[in-house]
C-alpha cells in the first residue's frame, strides 16, 4: 500500500523555495556521518551528490534570476528543475534486483558538466561502453592505448579562452601531413576522446584523454612533438619561454600501452583504483588532489570563489561534448547510440512503485534536502520506513 496516491500532472512545485536548506553552509551531518562508514560508501557518495546538486541549484537559480528575471530558472539552467520539479506523479521506485531505490516523474537534466547526480549516472554507463570497446579491440586483433594531451596554462586564463585554443590545437595537430603519415603507420583504428576539466593554483586544466585502438604503438616523443607546434601556433605555448618548453616536452604527452580492460591505472577517487575505462568516462567525479580539483568539487567544499568559478564552468563548458568516439567505432563494437538525457533519465524495468508521493510530502523532503535520505529510507526499511521518515520530518 503506497503513502498516498495522489493522481493527475499538477505538481509542478519548482517555483515553491527549500524551506531549510542553508545552501551557504558546508555539507550537513548526514553526508559526514555517512561517510564514515566504508560499507555505506554508494549511499554517502549518493547523499553527497545530492546535496552538492542543491548547491547547485541556488548558484544557477541565482544567476538566472539576475540575468533572465522574464524567464524561469529552469528554462535558464536545465539543472535547477532536474530531480526537484515533476513532470507527472512522483513516485518511489524499488528495484529488488538492484536493491536500489530511485524516483520516478521527476525531471532530467542530463548534463554531465552542471549536475553531480546525472554525471555519475551517465559516466558509470560510458564506462561500461568503454570497457565493451576494449572488448572488442582485444578479439579484434588490435590493442588500446591511452594518450593524455595536456599544455601550460596560468591562474590569468579564463576557461573559454583556454577551451578555444585547445580545439584550436587540435584542429592544427591532425591537419599535419605527418600526423597523418603517423596514423597511417601505426594502423590506426579510431578513438574514444575524453575532455576533462580541473582547477589549481595554477587555475584552469583543460586536457583531454584519448584512448586509441592501433596495431603498434607509437613513440611518445614523437606526438609531444607534434602536439608542440600545434601548441605554440594556438598560443598555447611560448617558444621563446625556455623554461617552460622544456617542461612541455617532458609533461605534455603521456602515453600507457597494452592497455586492456582488467588494466588498472594510478588514478584513484575516494581510494578506490580506477580503471583505464574509469579514466576516459568518469573524469568528472575526479576529487581533490594537489595538481587540482574537478569543479564538482566547489560546490562541496565551498570555498571563497567556489561558486564563481562553478559558474564559469557550467557557462564554459555549454555545448561541449564530454566524449567523442570516432565515426563508425560505436556499431564496429556492437555499441547502440543513447543519449546522455535518456541515460540520465532514472529507469529500471523491474523497479516496482513502493510509494506516490503528495505535493505537501515531495514539499518537506526538498525544504529539508532530504532527497537523497528518503531514498535510503526506502532501500532500508521499504515502505515502513519511508512513512516513518516522513512523519520524523513533519
Amino acid at each position: 500500500m503506497s503513502i498516498v496516491c495522489h493522481s493527475g500532472t499538477d505538481l509542478d512545485i519548482g517555483s515553491e523555495p527549500p524551506k531549510t536548506l542553508g545552501l551557504g553552509s558546508p555539507l550537513g551531518n548526514t553526508a559526514k556521518s555517512s561517510v564514515r562508514s566504508p560499507e555505506n560508501h554508494a549511499k554517502a557518495s549518493r547523499a553527497i551528490r545530492y546535496q552538492a546538486h542543491s548547491q547547485a541549484r541556488f548558484i544557477l537559480r541565482s544567476e538566472a534570476l539576475k540575468t533572465n528575471p522574464d524567464k524561469f530558472p529552469g528554462n535558464v539552467f536545465r539543472t535547477v528543475d532536474c530531480r526537484y520539479v515533476n513532470h507527472s506523479d512522483i513516485a518511489v521506485n524499488f528495484s529488488k534486483e538492484f536493491q536500489a531505490a530511485h524516483y520516478g516523474g521527476l525531471k532530467t537534466c542530463g548534463s554531465v558538466w552542471a549536475c553531480p547526480i546525472c554525471a555519475a549516472r551517465i559516466q558509470e554507463r560510458r564506462r561500461l561502453e568503454i570497457d565493451q570497446a576494449i572488448a572488442w579491440a582485444e578479439k579484434s586483433g588490435w590493442f588500446a592505448i591511452m594518450i593524455t594531451f595536456t599544455f601550460p596554462h596560468t591562474q590569468f586564463q579564463s576557461l573559454t579562452d583556454l577551451l578555444d585554443r585547445q580545439a584550436h590545437a587540435y584542429r592544427l595537430l591532425r591537419q599535419t601531413r605527418p600526423w597523418r603519415a603517423l596514423m597511417k603507420r601505426i594502423g590506426f583504428q579510431g578513438l574514444i576522446r575524453s575532455l576533462e576539466v580541473t582547477h589549481g593554483q595554477n587555475g584552469w586544466h583543460p586536457h583531454t584523454h584519448e584512448l586509441w585502438f592501433v596495431k603498434s604503438a607509437p613513440e611518445a616523443a614523437e606526438i609531444a612533438s607534434l602536439w608542440k607546434t600545434a601548441c605554440i601556433s594556438a598560443g598555447l605555448l611560448d617558444p621563446t619561454d625556455h623554461q617552460r618548453c622544456a617542461a612541455f616536452d617532458v609533461h605534455s604527452v603521456d602515453a600507457k600501452t597494452d592497455i586492456d580492460s582488467g588494466d588498472y591505472l594510478a588514478k584513484q577517487d575516494d581510494s578506490r583504483t580506477w580503471g583505464i575505462s574509469h579514466e576516459i568516462a568518469k573524469a568528472t567525479t575526479k576529487s581533490g588532489r594537489a595538481k587540482g580539483v574537478h569543479p564538482h568539487h566547489f560546490l562541496i567544499r565551498q570555498s571563497a570563489n567556489d561558486d564563481i568559478n562553478y559558474l564559469e564552468y557550467v557557462q564554459g563548458m555549454k555545448g561541449k561534448r564530454q566524449l567523442f568516439w570516432s565515426n563508425g567505432l560505436k556499431a564496429k563494437a556492437g555499441i547502440g547510440e543513447t543519449t546522455d538525457e535518456e541515460i540520465a533519465t532514472d529507469h529500471r524495468e523491474d523497479a516496482e512503485i513502493l510509494s506516490l508521493l503528495t505535493r505537501d510530502q515531495w514539499n518537506l523532503i526538498r525544504g529539508n534536502d532530504a532527497r537523497a535520505e528518503l531514498l535510503e529510507a526506502a532501500e532500508t526499511g521499504g515502505l515502513p520506513a519511508v512513512e516513518s521518515f516522513l512523519k520524523s520530518l513533519a
